[in-house]
């Protein structure tokens, strides 16, 4: 049996096509952009932090701390399977530049309307260093439904108080 070059051609060119698409949609565990995939459950929230200011609101019940905090940079990450991931940089008070009379912290979600004063999860208190670093990377229970997800971080394990809570200001 023979066949035509140009059979043979297209057969080759068809064959590469398709080794290329399998190279190009191969799943290398990093996602589209390069970063760690949900391997472990997906991701339900994700969020920058706020710090927080004594006028701020009330919400679920939980006031902002009665001192101003700064925050370099901070983040949240909640996951389908209950790993709770926060971390803070420089998340201090104005006055002074450090953490003051904080040394740990512990972060909670709140789910559905301001009325709810429960929290959904609460993580253990972990320490924050003077220079207002820390990270929480804790595994809850989450509920099943959560509306209007909002995150709080406390210091030293004041549940009734937050110094930085999702969201961002300019």
């Amino acid at each position: 049996m023979r066949f035509s070059r140009r059979l043979v051609l297209a057969l080759l060119v068809g064959a590469l096509a398709l080794a290329a698409a399998g190279l190009a949609l191969a799943d290398d565990g990093k996602g589209k952009h390069g970063r760690d995939d949900d391997r472990n459950g997906n991701t339900l929230v994700r969020s920058t932090l706020a710090p927080s200011v004594p006028t701020d609101p009330t919400f679920h019940g939980v006031a902002a701390a009665g001192a101003a905090w700064v925050l370099d940079r901070g983040k949240v990450r909640l996951r389908s399977d209950g790993r709770f991931e926060l971390e803070v940089r420089g998340l201090v008070l104005t006055a002074t530049g450090n953490a003051g009379g904080v040394a740990t912290i512990t972060a909670s979600l709140f789910c559905g309307a301001d009325s709810t004063t429960t929290a959904a999860a609460t993580t253990a208190a972990v320490p924050l260093s003077q220079d207002g670093d820390a990270e929480i990377d804790a595994k809850v229970t989450l509920p099943a439904t959560c509306l209007a997800p909002i995150v709080f971080v406390h210091p030293n394990g004041a549940a009734a108080r937050y110094i930085a809570v999702s969201g961002w200001k300019s």
